[in-house]
């Protein structure tokens, strides 16, 4: 599989927050994806563990379940979101297809602002922007991006109609003109759902999955839809 092959089937998923793992290995089972990716916020918070038992507890959860998202002749890359804790490691999912290890941008941090409220993991939008530009001198043009947050203004809304993306990226796809690219994400849930702006489609999979394919830079999702509850406090109306 590379990326001049004819197709490359992608099945995603962000925000189950230890939900659905099940769910989601029969999907894998039964859509047989060339490649699986998740998108941040996988794991439980474990808040009634007292703080330094919850990274622990977090790193065993995903060693008992990491299974479910792996098969063999397929490859699984995860990135983590806000709610895994720093520390969190996976080892063995940092991998990409053969050929798109130069076309692939990866962007688990969030903004810290969120209206009047501010995530604890979040980071001020100049981080987030050399955190950009740090991976886009090694990947200039890249054809899929995966980022927990959603682009500005695309995919963002929270349910008391807030947009919450990452801005550096909205930024940088725009002076691209909206290139045929693909950008995965998640983190709002109120906004899980796809949108085109010119030839840059971008997925929303928060608290389910997408089934997606991916033919010579074109992408067309085949399938979508929620896996578990999806309600919380920046979502509700």
């Amino acid at each position: 599989m590379d990326e001049s092959s004819q197709s490359v089937r992608i099945l995603a998923f962000s925000d189950l927050h230890g939900g659905g793992f099940m769910e989601a290995s029969a999907l894998i089972d039964r859509h047989r994806p060339d490649w699986i990716v998740t998108c941040g916020d996988m794991l439980p918070d474990f808040q009634q563990r007292p703080p330094n038992s919850r990274l622990r507890a977090q790193q065993e959860y995903w060693r008992d379940h990491r299974d479910l998202f792996i098969r063999e002749g397929a490859i699984t890359t995860m990135i983590v979101g806000n709610h895994e804790l720093p520390g969190f490691r996976f080892p063995g999912m940092n991998s990409l297809p053969p050929g798109f290890e130069d076309r692939v941008v990866k962007l688990e941090r969030i903004p810290r602002e969120f209206g009047p409220f501010s995530f604890v993991h979040g980071l001020p939008e100049d981080e987030l922007a050399e955190d950009l530009q740090d991976q886009l001198r090694l990947r200039p043009e890249p054809h899929i991006y995966l980022s927990h947050a959603p682009p500005y203004g695309s995919c963002d809304r929270t349910g008391m109609g807030d947009h919450i993306g990452h801005r550096p990226l909205f930024h940088h796809l725009q002076d691209r003109d909206w290139p045929q690219a693909l950008v995965l994400c998640g983190h709002v849930h109120r906004s899980f759902g796809t949108e085109e702006i010119g030839n840059t489609t971008i997925v929303n999979m928060a608290t389910g999955y997408a089934l997606i394919e991916w033919e010579q830079g074109d992408s067309q999702v085949l399938e979508m839809a929620r896996m578990v509850e999806h309600g919380n406090f920046w979502d509700s109306p």
